[in-house]
Parts: structure tokens; sequence; C-alpha cells
């Protein structure tokens, strides 16, 4: 299962049905246009042949400025998976910390926790939101 969490600084995880998690964070450039093909780029280089799915976090913000380039971002990954023959599904953050953390509100430090309790790994912020992208698709057999 391969998780994003998009952004400037992009969280990718890919979590192995045997329970392993390989997370970490991919800087792309400042550019809109540089962060759609970086995002794509990337959705093609970690979702292999063996990939279940793609599961991306929506985005969100009260900030037009982060927003114009998220939105693209998510195009972009979502043509990527179409491109790649991957099912794919975009979730709402809070359903995420509440899989991680049993509350709609956690804060980036608790999903964190969460991250090191479940994975035994200290993970950052963009990691730890992929990789509970990723824990969510594949805990509730989302491409099944």
């Amino acid at each position: 299962m391969l998780g994003l969490d998009l952004g400037t600084s992009l969280g990718v995880a890919r979590l192995f049905t045997d329970g392993e998690i390989d997370a970490q964070t991919v800087w792309l450039e400042a550019t809109i246009g540089a962060r759609t093909v970086g995002v794509a780029g990337i959705v093609k280089r970690f979702a292999g042949p063996d990939c279940i799915g793609v599961c991306i976090e929506e985005p969100f913000s009260g900030q037009f400025s982060s927003v114009k380039a998220l939105f693209p971002m998510l195009g972009a990954a979502i043509l990527a998976c179409e491109l790649e023959g991957l099912p794919w599904s975009a979730v709402h953050l809070s359903r995420l910390k509440i899989h991680a953390t049993g509350k709609g509100n956690a804060k980036k430090p608790e999903m964190q926790a969460a991250a090191k309790e479940r994975w035994g790994v200290s993970l950052k912020e963009d990691e730890a939101d992929a990789s509970w992208a990723a824990a969510y698709a594949m805990d509730s057999n989302l491409f099944v």
C-alpha cells in the first residue's frame, strides 16, 4: 500500500502486508508545475507491481495559496495511479486522525506518537500522515 501526504515536503509511505513500513520525506521544487510532475513521478517510482493501491490525504487549508498547489498535485497523483492501473482513494485527514489516535482533532505529535507505537520507528510529520493514509487503506480493506 502506498500512502501520500501532499505538500512541498511530500510524505511517502509504503506499508507492506507483513506490517513493515518504509516512510520518507521527498522535497519537491516550489513551483506548482514542478510539484505536479514530482508527485506523478513518485507514484510511478514507489507504486510497483505488488502495490495494492494508493491512499492520498485530501488537500485541506484555509489559505488559497496553499490549496492552489495541492489540488494540481492531487490531480497528478490520481492521473499517475490511473495510468499505472492502480486503485486510489483520497481520504480526509480527520478520518486518518481517528484511525490513528481515536480522535479527529489529533495534533501532529499525537499522529507521530501513534506511528511510533504501531511501527516502532520515529517518523517526521509528513511521513506519519502518509503512513496513516496507507494504514487506513490497508486496515479498512479499501482496495479489496
